[in-house]
């Protein structure tokens, strides 16, 4: 079964992109509750806002790889970057779903160069790899993260990967976009990751009750519902202000110990402008010069 490297790099992007403090006015509030669509085909890397493109340092890298196991297949791939950039974009695709091919059949433990990719060449080690086993890296921390907050979530996407491995990517993609920011701020912020969890759960109610206003014609259940939902609102405010009071605390500290530096640089600053602490200073740095003696060499 092919495996699709862009969807791979895709679900790492989603996971950790969707970052960052929104904002108390109405229309900011609303921008709090939204998550990045994704958007493009199956085949092809993802472009715009939240999507994913390789830089060209990583184009470079994958092409010197290439050039060392394919010159001429290197050299056509150039040329073709300079003459058609979108033509050029799906020929490089087809070396990078050869490199993590290879990554696969080498952790089935399959011998090294078995594998056989477009270019006809052994799979490509490298910078480019590197980079493979990163994503791949992220990827699996983000699963251990979804299995200590929502091991219900984990064990669905885990069947899940036994089964369909398409549908699996795609899972996964949609649990980066819901889950990307819990698992980020749970590396280092417990306190950051409960309001985010809470969040979540709001924004769930929030989409609920939405759904059933405008399933119902009974007016007076509608207005049951919208209550509710401004109750619901209400309390995704007041989280957003807890954030900013979390941001504004960790400024304060840091703002703090900055201050406290600069104190002691200030105070250090002064002392190395005293005239005695110059001569002293000056007279011993004299004498380890004059004191210095050839010195042997053990280890040569």
């Amino acid at each position: 079964m092919k495996i699709n490297v862009w969807k791979t790099i895709l679900i790492v992007c989603c996971i950790l992109g969707i970052a960052g403090l929104s904002q108390t006015t109405a229309g900011e509030l609303a921008k709090e509750e939204q998550v990045t669509a994704g958007a493009g085909g199956p085949d092809g890397p993802m472009q715009g806002r939240g999507h994913f493109e390789m830089s060209p340092e990583q184009i470079d890298h994958m092409l010197a790889e290439l050039k060392e196991k394919n010159p001429q297949k290197a050299d056509e791939l150039t040329k073709l970057r300079k003459e058609d950039p979108n033509a050029f974009r799906i020929e490089i695709r087809n070396v990078m779903r050869e490199q993590f091919m290879s990554r696969m059949h080498e952790q089935k433990g399959e011998p090294q160069g078995k594998h056989q990719g477009p270019t006809g060449q052994p799979g490509m080690q490298g910078p480019g790899m590197e980079f493979m086993q990163k994503m791949q890296e992220k990827g699996e921390e983000f699963m251990k993260c979804l299995k200590e907050n929502y091991p219900d979530e984990a064990a669905k996407l885990e069947q899940l990967k036994k089964e369909n491995h398409e549908q699996f990517m795609r899972a996964m993609m949609i649990a980066g976009k819901k889950y990307g920011r819990i698992c980020e701020a749970a590396k280092d912020d417990p306190n950051l990751v409960k309001v985010l969890k809470q969040q979540l759960e709001l924004r769930e109610k929030r989409s609920e009750l939405l759904k059933q206003i405008r399933g119902t014609t009974d007016e007076k259940k509608k207005k049951e519902l919208t209550s509710q939902l401004e109750q619901i609102v209400s309390q995704q405010f007041d989280l957003i202000v807890k954030r900013k009071e979390m941001t504004y605390e960790d400024l304060s500290k840091k703002l703090a110990d900055l201050q406290k530096e600069v104190s002691q640089k200030k105070a250090e600053v002064e002392k190395w402008k005293g005239k005695d602490f110059k001569n002293q200073r000056v007279k011993e740095r004299t004498n380890e010069l004059l004191s210095e003696k050839e010195k042997f060499e053990w280890d040569n």
